[in-house]
């Protein structure tokens, strides 16, 4: 297989970048990346855009430094731009090493795209590792755009990551340097089995080739479609998630159930894959599959309210129709509630906590221009004593109700009927008289005190004005 002249037909019918572009090649001195160096330096002015090397030498072996005299004496020899960077030893960590080398890495390439004003990173990636990294994720366990493996594009930073040799095998790579004579260096370390990555390259990888010969193609024909699957699926799975969920702040999100209860198993599995993603990924590392069936299974119960406490001071919690996630030592911050109580005299605006505001007016009924964000209670003057109050509910609180003559009601049976969430509860804003009867459960209930506007007199008006 002549891998120059295929290299140049996927360059230009995939269009992995236009002449006008500017590369940056990641490369360690190994076979793949000096191969993928080599292959770029051959193509023809028309599609090749300016590019440049960038090295990082981790200095974890006694050859690093060789290493990267090497590029730099190649780079200068064939007048390649050359970025390199040393990763100090004394910043080493005792455990994590390679996830530490990555970190630093990756910001070194982010640091000099930047500089460059560079539009791709390309990295010399191949079938070889294409297949290591699914079977490794696969026997690791993971979502399953994980499983699908490596991606020949995806964006980094802003840019584009590239790899465009995943098609070729480490052996056709291996024989394009003998062809060229393409020096490069062997890392001694990717024969230790130490490494996890290893034991499938040097024990698993073989077993599987001498299964069958084409097993490399068809692990890239598998991640390719699996790829394009997911890409298809997701786009339906999050239009769902974004109808079915929002996010009511920094730490609180809520679920509309009667919604989330109407899809298929899959799409409810699928979904609340998606809102783990979202909610928990930088926070929360245990909140995993186990946690998310726990949460369908109580959601789909009868039960109209219930919890379940989850890692990282994380709650779900299901509130009749709702469901919501929220930490629970954020739960104060978000909850807007009074403090004590406000006085309200005649003619006045007050804000509250909740970002609304309240106003009690004289007013006729013709004089009032009541806007869609208002909520309005018309009172007798002769049946209240100003100045009103303003606040949360109390204990025991009881109310009489507009359209029943006799009789009163606890507040708190009065949620559970409307069926109001117990956040919201704790946020309800009562107006009282200055002898403290209640006149208005604000957003939910009127008392007897609520009167008919009319015409010809003059009454008060209670405005309540959302945020």
């Amino acid at each position: 297989m002549d891998i120059y002249f295929d290299f140049l037909e996927r360059c230009q019918n995939n269009l992995y970048w236009k002449s006008t572009d500017r590369l940056l090649l990641a490369v360690s001195g190994g076979v793949d990346s000096m191969v993928l160096v080599d292959l770029i330096q051959r193509l023809p002015h028309s599609i090749r855009p300016w590019f440049g090397v960038v090295h990082v030498n981790h200095q974890l072996r006694q050859a690093s430094i060789e290493e990267e005299k090497f590029l730099s004496h190649y780079c200068t020899t064939n007048k390649i731009p050359f970025f390199f960077k040393r990763w100090p030893e004394v910043e080493h960590p005792i455990e994590g090493v390679e996830v530490a080398a990555r970190e630093f890495r990756y910001a070194f390439f982010h640091e000099v795209l930047k500089e460059q004003k560079a539009t791709h990173l390309l990295t010399g990636h191949h079938g070889d590792d294409q297949m290591e990294t699914i079977l490794m994720r696969l026997v690791r366990g993971g979502q399953l755009g994980s499983i699908a493996g490596i991606k020949k594009n995806r964006t980094f930073y802003g840019k584009q990551l590239t790899r465009p040799l995943l098609e070729y095998s480490k052996k056709t790579l291996y024989q394009y340097s003998q062809e060229r004579s393409v020096s490069f260096y062997e890392d001694e370390s990717n024969n230790s089995l130490e490494y996890t990555r290893n034991r499938y390259r040097h024990q698993i990888i073989p077993l599987l080739k001498k299964e069958n010969t084409q097993v490399l193609t068809h692990f890239a024909n598998f991640s390719s479609d699996l790829q394009d699957v997911i890409t298809i699926a997701e786009k339906e799975i999050e239009k769902q998630t974004a109808n079915v969920c929002l996010q009511k702040g920094r730490y609180c999100w809520e679920l509309n159930l009667p919604l989330f209860l109407t899809f298929e198993p899959a799409m409810k599995r699928q979904v609340m894959q998606i809102l783990f993603n979202k909610i928990f990924h930088k926070e929360v590392s245990e909140i995993g599959r186990k946690h998310q069936v726990q949460i369908i299974e109580l959601i789909e119960k009868d039960k109209p309210n219930s919890q379940l406490n989850l890692p990282g001071s994380w709650v779900g919690q299901k509130m009749y129709h709702k469901f919501y996630f929220f930490k629970e030592d954020e739960q104060e911050v978000t909850t807007k509630k009074i403090q004590d109580s406000y006085s309200l005299n005649l003619g006045e605006w007050l804000s509250l906590p909740n970002g609304a505001k309240i106003g009690l007016f004289e007013a006729t009924k013709k004089s009032i221009d009541v806007g869609h964000a208002q909520k309005v209670v018309w009172l007798n003057p002769e049946s209240i004593q100003l100045p009103l109050q303003i606040r949360n509910r109390k204990p025991g609180d009881r109310m009489t109700l507009k359209g029943l003559e006799t009789g009163s009601k606890k507040i708190k049976d009065l949620f559970i009927d409307q069926k109001i969430p117990r956040n919201k509860r704790e946020e309800a804003v009562l107006v009282t008289d200055s002898n403290e009867e209640i006149i208005w459960l604000v957003e939910y209930k009127e008392s007897r005190l609520s009167i008919e506007p009319e015409t010809d007199k003059i009454h008060y008006i209670l405005i309540y004005e959302s945020k």
